[in-house]
Formats: C-alpha cells, structure tokens, sequence
C-alpha cells in the first residue's frame, strides 16, 4: 500500500513540474533559435513587425532579394520601415502598430482602429494616421532616389496577425493593405504579376547605395 503511494506522488510530482515548464518555458525555450535575427540588422525581436515581417519573407532572402531596415533617404523626413529589393521590383513596407477592428479606404486623412472591450460596453475608438498615404508617399522617395522609371515600385502595409481588416478599399494595383499571416500570399502575388524586372547585379548595387542611409537605433525603444 504505501509503495502504491509514493509511486502517486512521484506521478503527481513529474505531472506538477512538467505542467510548470509549459506555462513558464524558459526564455531560450520561448524563441526558438532558428528565428534569431542576425545581431548585425538594424532591429531585434523587440521591434514586432519588422521582424517577424522579414521571417515570413525570408523565401524571397534565398531567392537574391536583399532587406533594408528604418531607411531615412535624402531629401525625407519619414524613415522607411523596410525594403525589400527582389528581381520583381522594390517593395516598401509601412508597419501599423494597431489593435482591434480597421475600418479606412485609400483617400481618408485618417482611419480607424476599434477595439471592442466586452458585452454591455462601448467600444473604444481611435483615429490613427492614414497608412495607405504614408506607404505611397515613401515611394515616391524611392523612386526618386533611384532615378529610374523602368524600376517596379510597389508599397505594403502590414498590421498584426490580431487586427481584424474591415471595409478597407485601396484601389490602386501596386499597393497592399495585409495582416502578417497574409503577407506572403500576398507578395507571391504581387511578385508573380511581373517576372524579372531587376538583375541580381543591380539588386546588389541599389543596396550598396541606400544600405548607408540605415538608421542604426541606439537604444531599444527608438525605432
């Protein structure tokens, strides 16, 4: 009897530990390694969008595309979230830091983020700057910092896998309104519309040219 005993408390002791390791996992185990950033790019986890952007766009990495990161380019106030140089064009990313349900369309000044906080109470609403125009107008400086017309420029809003995209309409085709877990669909798509429009050669040099206008950050909250 008393062996039937301590063989239940062993069990209940292995089941307590191993119920305890799954709700606190250590901080090793909490991120797996194989999605570290590398520690010479200009964010690290903390920074959400940018990157967990550039791991689910890491299939175009091993294609020849090349990332710039929090880019500030001559003649701009606005730092760039992220670029991404693929032999289907530039692609410029705008990271929207929201929560809720989004409502807006391409022309409004401002859009809207609604969070609804539970039954019986009034959702809480915010306005936030329209990022459809921040997108576009960031590539406008793209395009005039490359000097070529013939160069495919397209732009990419990307919100947290935990907002809900409601009523959004942009009308124009080189421009993508998406949450993270359907960014990828959505650039294959973008990527398949063109073919090669950049050589690899060229990729490498547009990089040698904005790579220096990186804004490095100093500390973990600028960015």
């Amino acid at each position: 009897m008393l062996e039937k005993l301590v063989i239940i408390l062993l069990i209940i002791n292995l089941g307590l530990i191993l119920l305890a390791k799954i709700i606190n996992p250590s901080e090793d185990a909490a991120l797996p390694r194989k999605t570290m950033p590398p520690a010479a790019l200009p964010y690290d986890i903390n920074d959400f969008c940018a990157y967990h952007s550039h791991i689910v766009l890491q299939p175009f990495e091993d294609g020849g595309a090349r990332f710039l990161f929090n880019c500030k380019l001559p003649g701009s106030d606005e730092v760039i979230d992220m670029i991404m140089l693929a032999k289907s064009g530039v692609y410029v990313f705008e990271h929207v830091k929201a929560n809720g349900w989004i409502t807006g369309m391409e022309n409004n000044e401002k859009w809207t983020q609604r969070v609804y906080m539970g039954y019986g109470r009034k959702p809480q609403e915010d306005k936030f700057p329209n990022p459809v125009k921040i997108a576009e107008d960031n590539v406008g400086t793209v395009r005039k910092f490359l000097e070529s017309s013939s160069i495919i420029v397209r732009s990419v809003v990307v919100f947290p896998d935990f907002c809900y995209l409601n009523n959004i309409k942009v009308f124009n085709p080189n421009t993508r309104v998406v949450t993270l877990n359907q960014l990828l669909p959505a650039v294959i798509t973008l990527n398949n519309k063109t073919g090669i429009n950049i050589t690899q050669h060229d990729i490498n040099k547009i990089y040698n040219d904005l790579v220096q206008y990186e804004v490095i950050p100093t500390d973990e909250g600028e960015y």
